[in-house]
């Protein structure tokens, strides 16, 4: 009877610990700029996603009843600078806009719209031009606060 017992605590106490949530679709929804329609930005707000969900303590299973999806709605890169004589400062601003949608048991439960920026300031006293190209870096940023922000909203 013992036995039985401790068996079945500890098969309640993994049910109500086990928290799963199943990644959906990532989609891109932007429909013009650089990244119109790119499946990098995708796959990188995908692994992101995965990443903040399981900080939060929850594990990643393909059969969970909960799904999250994502539509990327937006990107862009704000600039500014600014040059006086040989000194000049450069400012990108990195935007994203996502909106995530919650899923359970195949019933949409909670759709969220957020958006997420980073900033990359250089002063310089002589002005090199990086080509217009998109920074890493910062892309990355971007798109670590916009998850945190709709998971977050989503409320778990």
């Amino acid at each position: 009877m013992k036995l039985l017992l401790f068996l079945l605590s500890f098969l309640f106490t993994n049910i109500v610990i086990s928290q799963e949530v199943k990644i959906g679709k990532v989609e891109n929804k932007i429909e013009i700029g650089d990244l119109a329609g790119n499946r990098d930005l995708a796959f990188g707000v995908t692994n992101v996603l995965e990443e903040v969900i399981q900080d939060i303590g929850y594990d990643l299973n393909p059969n969970s009843n909960l799904e999250i999806t994502v539509d990327i709605l937006f990107f862009d890169v704000k600039k500014s600078n600014l040059q006086i004589a040989v000194y000049s400062k450069k400012t990108d601003t990195y935007m994203l806009a996502a909106r995530a949608t919650l899923y359970k048991d195949g019933k949409k439960k909670k759709k969220v719209t957020a958006t997420g920026e980073a900033k990359s300031i250089s002063t310089a006293t002589l002005l090199v031009d990086e080509g217009g190209q998109f920074s890493q870096q910062n892309v990355s940023t971007a798109i670590k606060k916009v998850v945190e922000e709709l998971v977050k909203k989503l409320k778990l």
